[in-house]
């Protein structure tokens, strides 16, 4: 797949995700556990979605971004095996359990991130928070390129509730958050 859509991203984790919903709702209370299955482990839920956009992915932090989703021609020339250097990064994922402590970092971190899309998965204590939306809408606004990260709806948020295994995603606009549906 080819400079995937923050949609696209989205249905494919809402596929993926739902297909693992037993085992998630089984960890989703043990953040340590939950992350490793969402990002590290054999079968992650992010090698899953990579392996579904013809995708790799490096799961062990690259410069504090949680994951890189490459593709080979991506990599620093003439590494030894087991290097890992990049020279393009096609999207930057972001996991936080911590609601309320890490989420204005995260944003940050992968506003000044160079690649094609951004994804920032969260999980609310309830439903929709609208402060916290507008306040992350208001740092993406900021920034000097929001114009472009809004015309190529290239920074998408997703939010999971464990109370009916539910999922909202939301694609950065100049003039609010715009959710997918």
């Amino acid at each position: 797949m080819e400079n995937i859509s923050a949609r696209d991203f989205y249905r494919l984790w809402i596929d993926t995700v739902t297909e693992n919903k037993a085992e998630l709702l089984g960890l989703w209370r043990n953040p340590t556990e939950f992350t490793y299955y969402i990002k590290g482990s054999d079968n992650s839920i992010i090698s899953q979605i990579g392996h579904k956009m013809d995708l790799k992915t490096y799961e062990q932090d690259y410069y504090s971004i949680d994951t890189v989703f490459y593709k080979q021609e991506d990599l620093v020339p003439h590494l030894a095996e087991g290097n890992f250097w990049f020279r393009d990064i096609r999207i930057a994922f972001e996991h936080e359990n911590s609601f309320n402590n890490k989420l204005y970092q995260e944003v940050s971190h992968l506003l000044i991130t160079n690649c094609d899309l951004r994804v920032l998965v969260a999980y609310p204590p309830s439903d929709t928070p609208i402060g916290t939306l507008n306040s992350l809408h208001e740092i993406i606004k900021g920034n000097r390129n929001s114009k472009t990260n809004s015309d190529l709806e290239n920074f998408l948020l997703i939010f999971g509730y464990e109370n009916q295994f539910s999922w909202e995603g939301f694609i950065y606009k100049q003039q609010g958050w715009k959710e997918i549906n």
